[in-house]
């Protein structure tokens, strides 16, 4: 394994940087319901500061619900 492939392993995926919000919890979140981009900034706080990782968090959205439908 790459030095790089290891590091992502270790360290989760920041989707929110203001506030430190990492893949893992938002995908986390809508598994436990979340199904709207404002119940994840809800809980989260992600997307409450700047705003930069909203598309990234719709996109994660769009990704998880359709896994759920299938």
């Amino acid at each position: 394994m790459e030095e790089i492939d290891l590091y992502s392993l270790m360290r989760p995926k920041m989707v929110c940087i203001c506030k430190q919000v990492s893949e893992k919890e938002i995908v986390q979140c809508i598994k436990n319901g979340a199904t709207t981009f404002q119940e994840i900034s809800d809980a989260t706080q992600a997307a409450t500061n700047c705003g930069t990782c909203s598309a990234a968090i719709h996109k994660i959205l769009e990704r998880e619900l359709k896994k759920g439908r299938q």
